[in-house]
């Protein structure tokens, strides 16, 4: 009796374990933990996310996240919902892509957001009316001027600027003033004679020129000081870094390559954002566009602009006097292991090359 009840328990625990180790091997193959995802946001009506949904629709955020056991999920920001910087906040978004400066005030006052490369450069103009006696940033001082929000980019910029002409930008010295508009009504606003100046972010910038024959005074692209700055930077949460340093890296070397395709194959990435609704517009008119703005990724030079832009906006009082610069920088942009410095996309082997070298 004493041994059949001991082989009845041992056939029991056998059992018992058997169904724990299969119901531990459903959960993600003979791992045993849940497979993990990555939380990617895109914004659609934007021709500047063409990257993202590159990215998205060709299958290199599956592709990257695949080598190392995971999966991409993908996070609508819709306009008038939840900002990103709430979506990250709340920690509905591990990942993503956007202007970098307009984050710079808010990873100061704590969103848990890290930068990993620089994506690409000169997507903000700036311009006066055709008829205005403002030639040039120069002449904007006690003028007005019409920009998509307050802590946009695009005054995070015109501000930098205007600090090396002279012209005061601080609050102890303010000479110029900033007006938050829909970025719509942008164009409307400078016509109008509401403002003296705007400036705004392609598409809706070349739109409002070519509509109204307004006269650039600033272009990012070209401008000696912008024109090798990232205005549009990937960045990756404090949360993906702590507990998932690998699929941070898996999402940006993702977003290098689709950049580096768009830098190589503008057309081919205007189509799939009409044919896909992720960007409306005339396929002509986007791929000019496309092809106008510099792709070519880079997480050398991405860097050198947080740290510059960093530096420069700490002077001009809009990041505080008391934060230690050196280690918001450090935190601010990183590293991560296993990314190289970009990529560059051939077009006649359809093959992605690596560029270790810094171009800083």
């Amino acid at each position: 009796m004493k041994k059949s009840l001991v082989i009845m328990a041992a056939a029991s625990s056998l059992l018992m374990l058997a169904g724990c180790s299969k119901k531990s091997a459903s959960a993600d193959g003979a791992s045993g933990t849940a497979q993990k995802v990555v939380r990617i946001n895109f914004q659609t009506g934007s021709l500047c996310y063409a990257p993202t949904h590159v990215a998205m629709k060709m299958g290199l955020f599956e592709e990257e996240l695949a080598k190392i056991g995971q999966k991409a999920e993908y996070v609508h920001i819709v306009e008038g919902g939840a900002t990103l910087g709430e979506m990250i906040a709340a920690g509905k978004v591990d990942a993503g892509y956007g202007l970098y400066a307009t984050q710079l005030q808010a990873m100061e006052n704590g969103l848990p957001i890290s930068f990993t490369s620089g994506i690409h450069i000169g997507c903000t103009k700036y311009y006066v009316r055709a008829d205005s006696d403002i030639k040039s940033v120069a002449d904007l001082r006690g003028k007005k001027i019409g920009v998509p929000g307050l802590a946009d980019s695009s005054v995070m910029n015109l501000k930098r600027k205007l600090m090396d002409l002279g012209i005061g930008v601080t609050a102890d010295n303010n000479e110029v003033e900033f007006i938050a508009y829909a970025s719509a009504d942008l164009a409307i606003a400078l016509n109008n004679g509401a403002v003296d100046a705007i400036g705004a972010h392609d598409p809706v910038a070349t739109k409002g020129e070519q509509a109204y024959g307004f006269r650039k005074i600033l272009d990012t692209l070209t401008d000696e000081k912008f024109s090798k700055e990232y205005c549009c930077q990937q960045f990756v949460s404090h949360k993906l870094l702590r507990e998932n340093p690998e699929g941070a890296a898996a999402v940006t070397r993702a977003l290098q390559k689709a950049s580096a395709f768009v830098q190589a194959e503008p057309r081919a990435a205007a189509q799939l954002q009409i044919e896909n609704d992720l960007c409306a517009g005339d396929l002509d008119f986007n791929a000019a566009l496309l092809e106008e703005i510099n792709y070519q990724p880079s997480r050398s030079l991405g860097k050198k602009t947080f740290d510059s832009a960093a530096r420069q906006l700490q002077e001009a009082g809009i990041l505080k006097a008391s934060t230690d610069i050196e280690k918001f920088i450090e935190t601010g942009y990183i590293e991560l292991f296993g990314v190289p410095d970009g990529y560059i996309y051939d077009s006649a082997t359809k093959t992605y090359k690596e560029i270790n070298g810094s171009r800083a």
